[in-house]
């Protein structure tokens, strides 16, 4: 039944349900926008999840409190179009990061400097969403906060969808101003219909002329060489060319390559192809955007598959590069192929020579190609005297710090799946490696006489540059990285990822990943510290009179939160594409969330289903622990986010009926907490625990976490 207060509202606002339903709406796509800014500022760094889920949280209890007090009814109906301009403010600031904070082009904005920026993007528009959720949750009557919070979760579900689907393509300005056009429409349909279609017409039209302008003005702020020529938006990244030449192509504003480049990427492309004595069949990761399959193609091979993942960059290249490129990758021989590359290398084969040149596992979905899961599938697709050959952008004139450890890890991976290992150095280490049958022969002389059977003494490598390239005084020291006992790089545990990116911002100013790297080679019993008093903090909340409102609802969000993060990077991390379905993914969990918000509305005794609720979430937690989401991404994720979502909802009415109270104000400081959980967790688990510890302890850690704040709750039923 509609709550009398309504009728005192002015005409032309929405009413209560649609201003929460587009709330959602709003707050999910403004979510999902601000990480997807900020993961290309980070150069794709899923670390960007951790700081703007954190921030965005702070800001969404903050504004929860505030409109505990203040605001009313009328205002909270605007809250969604105000979080959407708010949102394209942030954008806006995102891109013009690098002027206003001095950065150098291709440089990440991690660093403590630029933390004003990051407060300032993100939480004024989380501010925004906070305010309104108590307010219209007071307004929907006794039940109204498990209402709001379901209500709003469908339209976070909607918003999510439309993201992934729909707008994730158009580009961040154009999917703020279709979005903000059509909830705008929506809110003004109350006072005039005809003018609602002609707002959201208009938005919709402006829309691809702000996209085109945001682009242009992004470039110029970073600083990047020459005019930009095109860009394009894709389910894995943000794609940036220059005029030519050179033509430079950033990805997610990080430096991909600059072709023409006849003097180090040719001559490097031809000594990889010569690492096998006779190839037949060869799989090559990395080798288009750079220019290499031009020299690649040369070599008198059955099958040359050129591996690109992402689809747009694969075809627009020829466009971008012009005839060397689309000559190379139109010879009968050549197969350019679009796809994940462990189904690629999997679901064809056997391979003479494998050759993985797209680079250091800097982000997740960088690592998959760095991983003992991938090299074992690589070893097992390739035939008995095959070759495996993989980039490392490590110099091996300074093997010390950071660029060691990463060398080490990764050589450790490749030695625990192929039994021969060797080494050519230079600006880029190559580890070559293979079974016992293959002919692993570096010495210059075996590669020239090859070099000189294929007919290719005229190519850009010429035989007089085999030994500088392979210089085996060089290659003597880094063999000493190569035996260094060092720890494993896998899916649960990705230990390459903070030592890659840790190297690459290590070329800019002191960022907030170096201090994760510090206190990672302090071990992880300081997080087991942290993890034991969190604990006994909430066993003691059991002693206390009061009910556990805050504590237990900062676990539910703080374990949700954990859940989202753990799943999101297991998606990143075995299929690679959380840039463009970062809102399906969010809306899957949004889903869950409002069905059971939905249901736990229909108990007459929310508060007493919470016990249950956590012992669930323990069992969620080692189902994350076991790695079944790592084995079945396709089915487990969805159906674990979906999961962790009905729980954390049908936890919510009971926790704002656990203190008993004003609707207003329980929903209010539930909520309130619930966000300050959650943020705790996005900063502890995003930046920390998840690259620290890995998948399984930080899971487990989460079980834990449940499992003590059960005894509060059930004490305090007792009681009442």
């Amino acid at each position: 039944m509609r709550d009398n207060s309504f009728v005192t509202l002015q005409a032309g606002t929405a009413e209560p349900k649609t201003a929460v339903f587009l709330l959602g709406v709003s707050t999910v796509v403004a979510q999902a926008l601000l990480l997807r800014e900020a993961m290309a500022t980070m150069g794709g760094s899923e670390m960007a999840w951790g700081t703007v889920m954190g921030l965005w949280l702070i800001g969404m209890g903050i504004g929860s409190r505030i409109g505990i007090r203040f605001g009313s009814t009328r205002l909270a109906t605007w809250m969604p179009v105000t979080t959407l301009v708010l949102a394209g403010s942030a954008v806006v600031l995102f891109r013009a990061a690098p002027a206003l904070i001095g950065a150098t082009s291709g440089e990440v904005l991690t660093t403590a400097s630029a933390i004003w920026l990051w407060v300032a993007a993100v939480v004024p528009t989380a501010l925004a969403g906070g305010v309104a959720f108590p307010i219209l949750a007071g307004a929907l009557g006794s039940s109204g906060g498990g209402r709001a919070y379901a209500i709003e979760a469908v339209g976070a579900l909607a918003g999510g969808c439309a993201v992934s689907l729909i707008l994730m393509r158009l580009g961040s300005a154009a999917a703020l101003c279709t979005t903000l056009a059509l909830v705008l429409a929506a809110s003004l349909w109350w006072r005039s219909r005809t003018l609602a279609v002609i707002v959201g017409i208009a938005g919709i039209a402006v829309a691809p002329v702000a996209a085109d302008a945001l682009a242009r003005a992004g470039w110029r702020w970073s600083g990047n060489p020459g005019e930009l020529s095109d860009w394009r938006e894709t389910r894995l990244q943000r794609l940036e060319v220059s005029v030519g030449p050179p033509t430079v192509v950033f990805a997610d504003g990080q430096l991909v390559a600059s072709y023409p480049d006849p003097y180090q990427v040719l001559p490097k492309a031809h000594l990889m192809m010569l690492l096998h004595p006779d190839p037949q069949n060869v799989i090559a990761v990395g080798c288009a955007v750079d220019g290499s399959v031009e020299a690649m193609s040369r070599h008198p091979v059955e099958r040359l598959v050129i591996v690109e993942e992402d689809p747009v960059l694969l075809r627009s290249l020829p466009e971008w590069y012009g005839s060397g490129v689309t000559s190379a990758l139109a010879q009968p021989q050549v197969q350019p192929l679009s796809s994940d590359p462990l189904r690629a290398i999997t679901e064809s084969g056997p391979w003479d020579l494998v050759i993985l040149a797209d680079g250091n596992p800097t982000t997740l979905r960088r690592n998959r190609t760095r991983t003992l899961e991938f090299l074992r599938s690589c070893r097992a697709a390739m035939s008995p005297d095959g070759v495996l050959v993989m980039r490392i952008v490590v110099a091996d004139t300074y093997l010390g710090g950071t660029a060691g450890r990463l060398l080490e890890t990764l050589s450790a991976t490749v030695r625990e799946v192929f039994p021969v290992v060797d080494v050519i150095p230079g600006e880029e280490i190559l580890l070559v490696a293979g079974g016992h049958d293959a002919q692993i022969d570096l010495g210059a002389d075996t590669l020239t006489r090859r070099l000189r059977n294929r007919g290719l003494e005229s190519s850009m490598l010429p035989p007089e540059m085999i030994p500088l390239l392979t210089d085996r005084n060089r290659a003597d020291s880094v063999r000493e990285s190569l035996a260094a006992s060092a720890p494993l790089n896998t899916v649960r545990h990705p230990r390459a990822v903070l030592l890659a990116g840790g190297l690459h911002e290590s070329r800019s100013r002191p960022p907030l990943l170096n201090a994760v790297l510090e206190a990672e080679r302090r071990g992880a019993w300081p997080l087991a510290v942290i993890l034991g008093i969190a604990v006994l903090g909430l066993l003691s909340t059991s002693l206390s009179r009061r009910p556990p409102v805050v504590a237990t609802a900062s676990v539910v969000g703080l374990v949700s939160m954990g859940w989202w993060l753990l799943l999101v990077a297991t998606w990143q991390a075995t299929r690679g594409s959380v840039y463009s379905e970062i809102g399906a993914l969010t809306a899957t969990f949004m889903a869950g969330l409002a069905a059971g918000a939905t249901v736990a509305c229909r108990w007459n005794e929310p508060a007493k289903h919470l016990p249950p609720l956590l012992a669930s979430s323990i069992l969620e937690s080692l189902l994350l622990a076991s790695g079944i989401a790592i084995g079945f991404p396709l089915v487990a994720v969805p159906l674990l986010l979906a999961a962790g979502g009905a729980l954390t909802g049908a936890a919510f009415p009971g926790l704002t009926a656990l203190g008993a109270g004003h609707v207003r104000r329980g929903a209010g400081v539930a909520f309130a907490a619930d966000e300050a959980g959650a943020a705790l967790g996005a900063v502890m688990i995003g930046i920390f625990a998840l690259p620290w510890a890995g998948l399984t302890a930080t899971a487990l850690g989460l079980g834990l976490l449940s499992l003590a704040a059960i005894p509060a709750v059930v004490a305090t039923l007792r009681r009442n």
